[in-house]
């Protein structure tokens, strides 16, 4: 029995569709990992904790939608004073495979968003900050309030 090399037009097409089909469904389902994947992701905190540390009073910080961080629902979540700022929320991401702990994960998220900053406590429960900026120390600190809950406090 011999083959012919030569393919029929119809075989042909049917090849050329199943390919097409395979290509447009791989191509979809790559999307739709790629968008998944950036909805387990953290959203980005470093606008906001610039927004704050940058603040020259923090008693507006509350109303303001740029000092919002991720996963704080409403302004009752934050207490403010001239000098101090106050937050608390449950943590609302997962362990990405990297950080196992929403502090970690916080205090990881401070450390990088800011270029002058000295880390002088890392417990389990506490992570203390000092961020230098223009002309003044703040003081910076993630902690943990309960298993889920996270705190955090900036003061000058």
């Amino acid at each position: 029995m011999s083959f012919d090399r030569r393919s029929h037009p119809l075989t042909q097409r049917l090849a050329l569709a199943l390919g097409t089909a395979l290509l447009v469904t791989s191509a979809a389902h790559a999307a739709q990992a790629t968008q998944a994947n950036l909805a387990n992701e953290p959203a980005d905190v470093c606008p906001a904790l610039k927004h704050i540390v940058d603040a020259a009073d923090f008693r507006q910080l509350p109303t303001l939608a740029a000092a919002q961080l991720p996963g704080i629902s409403t302004a009752d979540d934050c207490h403010a004073t001239t000098h101090a700022y106050d937050c608390h929320w449950h943590a609302h991401w997962q362990a990405d495979g990297v950080v196992n702990d929403p502090l970690e994960e916080f205090g990881a998220d401070i450390a990088a968003c800011f270029p002058n900053v000295v880390h002088d406590v890392n417990t389990p429960a506490r992570q203390h900050f000092i961020v230098t900026t223009a002309g003044r120390r703040v003081s910076v600190t993630a902690s943990v309030q309960g298993q889920t809950e996270l705190r955090l406090r900036v003061t000058r």
